[in-house]
């Protein structure tokens, strides 16, 4: 016979697991391109009931080197931010290789720009808006939210972002990063030519 102990473990198991789910309403896989990309699409995270007035919103980018990654990715952080008053939307973007560089950063402007337009129809409010990202997410909020450019190409103005939260943010020295593989790069041929050379033409340091 199963203990008592666990059985009741397990209820309250239950009962957390399905509080979670109960907190938040999730809409997944909208596309923010017409007729595009398969990963052009993102999900809405908003709180169960609805509340009086527009919520701020956390637009998040997830990482993965620019190379892997999913909108999936979240863990608790829909549940934590819906909680506290926010709409959370994650967003997925296009890949390298497949891609060039430019091409990510112009597939997170275009969702921006989605949300800024339709956000409103899921409770939150297009002008109070906050970018976060992890690793090569947050290079790339911390992007989106200093270059106008990219944002100015869907007549979208900086003002709207209220702020910027990059987290694990390693990545955003790109010239930076480049150097240190180079260098890096340069140092393991150097090794290698030693410890491959024959030890009568070897020169130790």
């Amino acid at each position: 016979m199963m203990n008592h102990t666990l059985v009741g473990t397990l209820v309250c198991w239950l009962m957390f697991a399905f509080n979670i789910a109960a907190a938040q309403t999730r809409l997944s896989d909208i596309p923010y391109v017409e007729n595009g990309h398969e990963r052009q699409v993102l999900d809405i995270y908003k709180p169960e009931q609805s509340a009086d007035a527009p919520l701020p919103v956390m637009f998040w980018i997830h990482g993965g080197g620019w190379q892997v990654g999913d909108k999936s990715d979240v863990a608790l952080k829909p549940k934590v931010l819906t909680e506290r008053g926010f709409v959370f939307v994650s967003t997925n973007y296009r890949l390298l290789p497949d891609v060039e560089m430019g091409t990510l950063i112009r597939d997170i402007a275009q969702s921006l720009a989605w949300v800024h337009k339709n956000i409103s129809e899921h409770g939150g409010d297009p002008k109070r808006i906050f970018v976060g990202g992890h690793s090569a997410g947050a290079q790339l909020a911390a992007l989106i939210c200093t270059d106008h450019r990219y944002l100015a190409e869907h007549d979208i103005s900086l003002s709207v972002l209220k702020g910027c939260v990059p987290v694990d943010g390693d990545t955003y020295d790109i010239p930076k990063i480049i150097m240190t593989a180079e260098l890096r790069q340069t140092l393991l041929w150097r090794k290698n030519v030693y410890v491959r050379a024959s030890t009568k033409i070897r020169e130790r340091p």
